[in-house]
């Protein structure tokens, strides 16, 4: 009886070391908004909203897909070189954005952050716990985190500074807006190895050139 407990106890803990969920390090993320709620005009077109995260190592690529492929943006990061490139596909009017650095986060912006460990949630397969940011400014985050992805990408690490963990779920609430976006899928034996080429067909423009190009908008830049 003892020796069958043994084996049996042996079996558990090899079949846990098999199964064990591993660290993410590269690969494709596929995110997509599910819900938007808000009053103000224009923001249905927001509604299925994709994201592709691409990454390895210390490149990063986010491709945003919006108004059924009509207007497509991205960045690629490397962050040895600290090198940021901006993609925006607006209807077959192809233009890039070279900055001088990495986007960081705002020191001065810091969130109050609060873990809920026991609210937990499968996202496109990882298990996830909720954590709760406020800014200063009454800006509400709220994510589902894993600790199984190994991801910098500078849009993440400037929205989400001082989290822990990785957002596979994130609603941020804001001004009367409302939108949520949900990791759909993930592929850690994705091909990444062309994705962080910068297109030769994109023509260069300054910050100062797209703002007015589009009209006074500030992308941030």
């Amino acid at each position: 009886m003892r020796n069958r407990i043994f084996v049996l106890s042996l079996l558990l803990l090899f079949s846990a070391g098999v199964f064990a969920q591993k660290k993410m390090k590269k690969g494709q993320i596929t995110y997509k908004v599910t819900d938007v709620k808000s009053k103000k005009a224009g923001t249905r077109m927001l509604e299925g909203m994709e994201m592709q995260l691409y990454f390895d190592d210390a490149l990063h690529k986010l491709e945003i897909i919006t108004m059924g492929g009509l207007i497509q943006m991205a960045t690629i990061s490397d962050l040895e070189k600290e090198t940021h490139v901006s993609l925006f596909n607006m209807m077959g009017q192809k233009v890039k954005v070279l900055a001088d650095s990495l986007p960081k986060a705002d020191a001065k912006k810091s969130y109050q952050i609060t873990y809920h460990r026991d609210q937990l949630k499968t996202v496109a397969g990882y298990p996830c716990y909720k954590a709760v940011m406020t800014s200063p400014e009454g800006t509400t985050l709220t994510a589902y985190v894993t600790n199984k992805i190994k991801a910098r990408h500078p849009y993440f690490v400037k929205l989400f500074a001082g989290l822990e963990g990785w957002p596979m779920e994130y609603t941020i609430d804001n001004n009367g807006m409302r939108m949520t976006f949900t990791a759909l899928s993930t592929d850690p034996k994705a091909d990444v190895s062309q994705v962080f080429q910068i297109p030769s067909d994109y023509v260069e423009k300054t910050p100062e050139e797209l703002k007015a190009m589009m009209g006074g908008f500030d992308f941030g830049f």
